[in-house]
């Protein structure tokens, strides 16, 4: 099986890159309001009514579509093309490496959405943490002095203009700080928490999606969309729970410095695992999981037309449905 996945590598990575760039034009609505919903701190105001002020005061482009959209697109094409990608690669070679000759179980299939997980999201690490910036203070911007009207930070300039500026000014940012390393450091800055969500995410939805299948495809069912989408839902179901404690830290470090006052104080001035410490005592165990309804919400349908699309790419591309 190693040989196989060899052979097919470039081509289950053009269909995972596809897969990613594709699902996340049109998911980033719900990406947007997982963030926006997890810095709020709307005490007493429920998502729903959260979602609703939003869209009456912003309107669905400028609250929700729009914030963070080109490199959470770019990014998704690369951390799915790498996840997804690599991951049979990871799973075969795996069990080469145990020394069988069979499909590796669940654990192996964990192991290998780890891995896989770990390298893609590490690339896209930069844009994710640049696309998390611009969601979480979204708003309308005043034409006239360019300040935020509405948004976490309503009477100040949008941290960045694009996806070039925030690059440039990460990177400038960093080499003023330390030269060339200080540069990689700002902009892998929350990389550690990225990857490990990442990891967490892959690990958990692939190992989930794949095992589901091959449970039900020893037990006689026709692999097809009616399997793809089981899997997917219980990849989903897995997923969201893995990876909601790394997300809400991801969300509220990478943002604490700009958002500054009391946040900055409380989350942004120690490393993530810190800022952890810190909602712990704040807010109780439970702030982990703030926002798991509207990030299951986004990653249900994500999962399901992802895994859809990227099984029906890898058909396109002539390597057939995922074994």
């Amino acid at each position: 099986m190693a040989d196989k996945s060899r052979k097919e590598l470039q081509a289950n990575l053009i269909a995972s890159a596809a897969t990613g760039g594709t699902i996340m034009l049109f998911t980033n609505p719900l990406d947007t309001l997982r963030c926006r919903w997890q810095v709020s701190g709307s005490a007493g105001q429920t998502l729903l009514g959260f979602s609703r002020s939003v869209v009456r005061t912003e309107g669905l482009w400028t609250g929700f579509w729009r914030p963070g959209l080109p490199p959470n697109i770019v990014a998704m094409a690369i951390a799915i093309g790498g996840r997804n990608g690599f991951y049979p690669l990871f799973r075969d070679g795996f069990g080469t490496v145990v020394g069988g000759t069979e499909k590796v179980g669940p654990r192996g299939m964990f192991v290998a959405g780890l891995f896989a997980g770990m390298t893609g999201y590490f690339v896209a690490s930069p844009l994710l943490q640049i696309k998390t910036q611009m969601q979480v203070e979204a708003g309308r911007v005043n034409k006239l002095d360019g300040l935020y009207m509405t948004g976490a930070r309503a009477g100040y300039a949008p941290t960045y203009s694009s996806s070039w500026h925030a690059i440039s000014k990460l990177a400038g940012e960093g080499i003023s700080l330390g030269g060339p390393i200080g540069s990689l450091q700002c902009l892998w800055r929350g990389a550690a928490v990225i990857v490990g969500r990442g990891a967490a995410v892959a690990a958990s939805q692939l190992s989930a999606y794949d095992s589901t299948k091959t449970l039900l495809k020893q037990r006689g069912y026709k692999d097809g969309p009616w399997l793809h989408f089981v899997g997917s839902q219980v990849g989903a179901v897995c997923c969201t729970t893995f990876s909601m404690p790394l997300d809400v830290v991801l969300t509220v470090y990478t943002s604490a410095r700009t958002l500054g006052g009391e946040r900055k104080a409380l989350y942004g001035m120690g490393g993530p695992l810190s800022c952890a410490v810190s909602m712990l005592r704040q807010d109780g165990p439970l702030v982990f999981f703030r926002g798991w309804w509207p990030a299951f919400l986004r990653i249900s349908p994500t999962t399901t037309s992802s895994f859809f699309l990227y099984e029906q790419l890898r058909r396109l591309v002539g390597i057939g449905y995922l074994d």
